[in-house]
């Protein structure tokens, strides 16, 4: 049994909680009665906390009707992130809180690392600290004996960094190319159709695919991000998102997009990542190319190594629900290795 500690109460959060109290079993080797839900804690909208486990459906329940966890709330509590993290019992702590790019992500790695440091295993589906400060933390959860998994961080919990290394461990990936980011992807896909980027965007946000900070779609940082961890794991490096070489997706206009159809080709939001290098920027592709076809929220990731072809991996137009899935699987595997003599891991 795992007892959770959450951090971040927004769209990833509740689905999550949803998942894990929902009436019936989901997904096939998931028990919910082996996870109680110590603790919510968010910044702006209050927390709770009950040692015997919240309740899940009514904690929903009260959120969705008030937008904020208020004193008459069961479990509800003045401590802060902080003190839960350091004072409560839990096993896992489970870090959904938004990014914070102009600090990379310190406060966040900050808390990671304390739950670390404290013999707690982490899950998190924030970007920043596997993007800005991936060695540290995997150095600590080795020392601490501790897992760090973050599915969810790449591909909204297609099991990307699970396939990297149960399945890889042979070979040697050399490159990767992809489109990552969701929202640049569906605007290029609406602005074939005669919307301007304004009114792309607009659907984009209607659909619930925008960052919080649209600019960080607009000006390619969550698709630097995602590289960065990808570099990171795939290579064993630490690579600075803040180098990674960015297209801004306001170069793009209706014009040049009906331009490249005309053609016979398409734009599309493109990262690249090698040992030494990395890029996200805008390019056309040809009808023959393999990410020609990848339209809307759809993502895809080709990973090239020694001794295999290419290997692509596409995802069909996720949910918010993938994003949480990965979040659940990660739970999954410190359950199943929960008791084993070594726990420690990363995706490393």
């Amino acid at each position: 049994m795992l007892r959770l500690l959450l951090i971040g109460f927004g769209n990833v959060g509740q689905e999550l909680v949803r998942l894990l109290f929902a009436d019936k079993v989901i997904f096939k080797g998931f028990n919910p009665e082996n996870f109680i839900l110590n603790g919510i804690t968010t910044r702006n909208h209050g927390s709770l906390f009950d040692a015997h486990g919240l309740k899940g459906r009514e904690v929903l329940q009260y959120f969705e009707q008030k937008r904020q966890f208020k004193a008459d709330c069961p479990g509800f509590t003045n401590r802060s992130a902080e003190e839960l993290l350091v004072e409560s019992d839990y096993d896992v702590l489970v870090e959904l809180s938004s990014l914070d790019l102009e600090n990379k992500a310190y406060s966040t790695t900050q808390r990671i690392e304390q739950a670390l440091r404290l013999g707690k295993h982490v899950v998190t589906a924030n970007k920043g600290p596997l993007a800005f400060h991936y060695q540290k933390l995997k150095k600590l959860a080795a020392e601490q004996n501790r897992q760090l998994l973050f599915e969810s961080t790449v591909m909204d919990g297609t099991p990307i960094f699970t396939l990297f290394r149960n399945s890889l461990k042979g070979t040697e990936v050399v490159e990767f190319s992809g489109i990552l980011n969701s929202t640049t992807n569906l605007l290029l896909s609406e602005m074939e159709k005669g919307l301007t980027p304004e009114q792309a965007l607009d659907q984009a946000r209607k659909l619930g695919v925008v960052e919080a900070d649209a600019d960080h779609d607009l000006q390619g940082w969550d698709a630097a991000l995602k590289t960065a961890i990808l570099c990171n794991v795939f290579f064993d490096t630490q690579m600075d998102p803040f180098s990674i070489p960015r297209d801004s997706f306001d170069r793009i206009s209706t014009e040049n997009i009906k331009l490249a159809l005309h053609a016979k080709k398409r734009w599309k939001f493109i990262v690249h990542g090698a040992r030494e290098s990395a890029e996200v920027g805008l390019e056309q592709v040809t009808t023959d190319h393999p990410f020609f076809n990848i339209q809307g929220t759809s993502n895809i990731l080709q990973i090239q190594a020694k001794n295999l072809a290419n290997l692509m991996i596409v995802q069909d137009k996720p949910t918010i629900t993938d994003t949480a899935y990965g979040v659940i699987n990660d739970l999954l595997e410190i359950l199943q290795k929960k008791g084993m003599k070594n726990e420690s891991d990363t995706y490393s």
